[in-house]
């Protein structure tokens, strides 16, 4: 293949991966800045004393109405905190992995989600855990019944296994 080719090639598929985004992520919501980040931010540090004080109640407490109906959400958290090496007690920064809002005509809000990740979380015995987060529903119109948090996931750095707090329902 000639470098012009490749070059062609590398440019087609960068393409077809914004626009596969575009349609099947979050073609219609627009980032989020602000207020509304802000408001995120606040639940992330929420959430995070929660972990770090083991508090599974309140944790069960932030999921949302489908997963609460469709998991035992106890004993998950149980599972989950039994495989986290040493207790969690801080992490580094937030990053939102994935974040939207929509409008409709009118200025209301049909839509917000986050995908939180706590970057460097690191546990009582020094274990970091670079994949650790969860995903929130803030507002869905269409689903109302959504509107939580919907999965917590943490990845064990050694043997890559994920452990997961709620998750799909279907």
């Amino acid at each position: 293949m000639s470098k012009k080719a490749g070059i062609r090639a590398v440019t087609a598929v960068t393409l077809s991966l914004i626009l596969v985004m575009q349609i099947a992520g979050c073609s219609l919501i627009k980032n989020v800045t602000g207020g509304a980040k802000s408001a995120e931010k606040e639940y992330a540090e929420k959430v995070f004393e929660y972990l770090k004080n083991e508090d599974i109640e309140s944790l069960c407490g932030l999921f949302s109405p489908k997963i609460k109906k469709t998991h035992d959400l106890e004993k998950e958290w149980e599972v989950f905190f039994a495989h986290m090496d040493g207790k969690i007690e801080s992490y580094k920064s937030i990053k939102y992995q994935n974040e939207g809002m929509g409008k409709d005509k009118n200025g209301e809000i049909y839509k917000e989600h986050y995908g939180v990740n706590y970057n460097g979380a690191r546990t009582t015995s020094g274990t970091v855990y670079k994949e650790f987060g969860y995903y929130h529903d803030v507002v869905n119109r269409n689903d109302p019944e959504s509107e939580g948090m919907t999965v917590f996931t943490l990845k064990d750095p050694d043997t890559g296994t994920w452990y997961t707090v709620g998750g799909e329902t279907e």
